[in-house]
C-alpha cells in the first residue's frame, strides 16, 4: 500500500535551507511539504557564520529576535603572520541592513529554531525517517517516491520540487545537472569544541603561516571551531587521532579540559551547478553551489536561494505571477554565487600560501595596508559582496554604480505615528511594497498608477522627515533612507525580499510598473 502525500511545494531536505524555504513558503501561506531522510535534525555543528542577509532572512520569517538570542552579534577578527604579527584586522559590526555584517551561531540551535518555526503554519508539513529514492515530473505536477524508515513506500505530489538534499543531491542527478569548478587540493582537520578556558579569547583568527595554516572561531555559550590545513603526504588517520589534536591545541589552550563535539577532514570545494531549473525540478543550497568556507559564504547562499525562490514559488502558485518568473531563479542567484566563491577563493590565498616567498610578499603588502583607514576599509569592503542584482526582475533604470535598480534596500530604524521605533521591515507587509521617500503615494500618484499597485497588490507606505503625514507613514530617524534615495527618484517598488524591482518619478510611474509588470505578469 502506497501512502499518498499532496501540497503546493514538496522540499526534499530539512537542513537550514529547506526548512528556511518552509517558513518562508509558511508565511506566504503556501501548503508545503518538507522530506527527511534522517530522524532528526543536524546534530554536529557544521555551518558557524550567518550574514546580515540570512539575519534579515530569519527576520522575515518571524525567528530573529529568537535566533538571535543564541548568536554572537558581530565580532574582530585577525590575520597572524607566521611570526604571530597582525597583518590584517577587521572589525565585522553593524552594516546598513539591520543587522550584523556576520554573526557566529551554533548550527544544531539554529537548525531546531527553524524547526519549531514551522509548527506555526498549519499548511506547513516537515516528515523526518522519510528517504525521497526518486523524482519525476509531468506537465502540471512534480512527484517524489520513497519509503520511511518503517518500510511504508510513499508517493507525494506537488505543483513543484526543490531539492536541498546536500552536495550529493538526488534531484540534481535525476535532471543531469552537472557541476563546474574544481575541488580545492589541500585537506583541512575541522574540530568543534567546547572550551571554558577560550571563551574570552579571540573572536576569529586565521593562522597565516606557512607551516601550518589555521583558524579559529568563537561561537556562543563557549563554543569554539578551529581547522587546521594538511600538508602533501599527511593523512586524515594521523589528524583524527585524539593525540594530535591535542599537539595543535596545546600552543592555545588546555586540550585535557576541551570537550570534542565533532572532528572531521575534508577538501573544500568550489563548484556551481550549470543550471538550476529542470521543468518542475529545482535545486539550492549545496545541491547548486559549494564553495570554500574563507568567506562564511556557504550556507549564506543557501539562504539566499530559499529567499530568492520562495517568494517566486508563492507568486505563481497563487497565480499572481507567470511561470516565467521562475527562471530569474538562476539569472539572478548563480553569478551571486560565483561572485562569492571567487571572494572565498581570495581569502583563501591570503590564508594558505605554503611557499615563504608568497607570505612574505603577502605580509609587506597587508602589513602597509592595514597600516592606513583608507585602504583597511578598501580591504574590508573588498569581502562584502553588496546585496545587488546585476539582471533578473527588475527594472533597468540607468547604468552605473549610483543605481539602485536591483539593489536590497537598506534597513534602519524608523518611526511610526505612535512613537514606535524598529527596523523597516517590522512596519513592512509580506509582499510588494509601494514606497515614496519623501513622497506620499496616495498623494502623488495618479489613479492608473495606483490601480496597477492595487493590481500587483504592492501596499502603500510612505517615508519622511517627521511624523503627521496621514496613512502609513513612517519617519526615517536616521536619515538613512533619504541618504539612499539621494537624488534618485521617490517611488520605490519592493519585492517581498526587499530587493528593489523599480525606482521612479510620479510621471513616470504608469510606464514603470506596467514594465515590471509585463515580465512579472505575462
Amino acid at each position: 500500500m502506497v501512502r499518498r502525500l499532496e501540497a503546493d511545494i514538496i522540499i526534499k531536505g530539512a537542513g537550514p535551507v529547506g526548512l528556511s524555504m518552509a517558513n518562508l513558503l509558511g508565511v506566504y501561506g503556501i501548503r508545503t511539504l518538507v522530506l527527511e531522510q534522517n530522524p532528526t535534525t543536524v546534530e554536529e555543528p557544521r555551518a558557524i557564520g550567518l550574514d546580515v542577509e540570512s539575519g534579515r532572512a530569519l527576520q522575515s520569517m518571524g525567528l530573529e529576535e529568537i535566533a538571535s538570542a543564541e548568536m554572537m552579534q558581530g565580532f574582530h577578527l585577525d590575520y597572524l603572520n607566521a611570526k604571530g604579527h597582525t597583518i590584517m584586522d577587521v572589525e565585522v559590526g553593524e552594516s546598513p541592513y539591520g543587522k550584523a555584517q556576520m554573526s557566529s551561531f551554533i548550527q544544531p540551535v539554529l537548525e531546531q529554531q527553524l524547526l519549531n518555526g514551522t509548527e506555526r503554519f498549519d499548511q506547513v508539513t516537515v516528515l523526518f525517517n522519510h528517504q525521497v529514492e526518486e523524482v519525476s515530473q509531468t506537465e502540471s505536477h512534480a512527484t517524489a517516491r520513497g519509503i520511511t524508515k518503517d518500510g511504508e513506500a510513499f508517493e507525494a505530489r506537488a505543483q513543484y520540487l526543490v531539492g536541498c538534499g546536500g552536495g550529493r543531491s538526488l534531484v540534481r542527478r535525476s535532471s543531469n545537472i552537472q557541476m563546474e569548478g574544481f575541488s580545492n587540493p589541500e585537506a583541512w582537520l575541522v574540530i568543534d569544541t567546547i572550551d571554558p578556558l577560550l571563551d574570552d579569547w579571540v573572536d576569529c583568527r586565521f593562522f597565516c603561516d606557512p607551516e601550518r595554516p589555521a583558524m579559529t572561531m568563537k561561537k556562543k555559550q563557549k563554543h569554539r571551531r578551529w581547522e587546521w590545513m594538511l600538508h602533501e603526504g599527511e593523512t586524515e588517520e594521523e589528524f583524527l587521532d585524539p593525540g594530535r589534536i591535542n599537539e595543535l591545541l596545546a600552543p592555545h589552550t588546555d586540550p585535557s579540559q576541551v570537550t570534542m563535539l565533532r572532528k572531521c577532514v575534508y577538501n573544500f570545494n568550489s563548484i556551481v551547478a550549470e543550471e538550476y531549473r529542470d521543468g518542475r525540478l529545482f535545486i539550492a543550497g549545496d545541491a547548486a553551489h559549494m564553495m570554500p568556507p574563507f568567506a562564511g559564504q556557504g550556507m549564506n547562499s543557501g539562504i539566499r536561494d530559499a529567499v530568492n525562490l520562495s517568494w517566486k514559488l508563492a507568486s505563481v502558485v497563487k497565480g499572481d505571477a507567470n511561470t516565467a518568473i521562475l527562471d530569474t531563479y538562476k539569472t539572478e542567484r548563480r553569478d551571486h554565487v560565483v561572485k562569492l566563491t571567487k571572494v572565498a577563493n581570495r581569502l583563501g590565498a591570503i590564508i594558505m600560501p605554503t611557499s615563504n616567498v608568497k607570505a612574505w610578499l603577502r605580509d609587506v603588502v597587508l602589513t602597509v595596508a592595514n597600516s592606513f583607514e583608507f585602504t583597511r576599509e578598501a580591504l574590508r569592503r573588498s569581502f562584502f559582496v553588496i546585496p545587488k542584482l546585476d539582471e533578473g526582475l527588475f527594472v533597468w533604470d540607468g547604468p552605473g554604480a549610483s543605481s539602485r535598480s536591483g539593489e536590497m534596500i537598506v534597513q534602519p530604524k524608523v518611526e511610526d505615528a505612535n512613537g514606535e521605533k524598529a527596523y523597516l521591515d517590522e512596519f513592512l507587509p509580506e509582499g510588494f511594497v509601494l514606497m515614496g521617500i519623501g513622497a506620499d503615494p496616495n498623494v502623488d500618484l495618479n489613479s492608473e498608477a495606483k490601480s496597477l499597485c492595487a493590481e500587483l497588490g504592492a501596499e502603500f507606505v510612505s517615508i519622511t522627515s517627521k511624523i503627521g503625514s496621514p496613512g502609513s507613514a513612517l519617519k526615517d530617524v536616521t536619515g538613512a533612507l533619504t541618504e539612499w534615495r539621494g537624488t534618485r527618484p521617490p517611488f520605490i517598488l519592493l519585492r517581498p525580499d526587499r530587493f528593489t524591482a523599480a525606482m521612479f518619478n510620479s510621471d513616470d510611474a504608469v510606464a514603470s510598473l506596467k514594465n515590471f509588470m509585463a515580465h512579472y505578469q505575462s
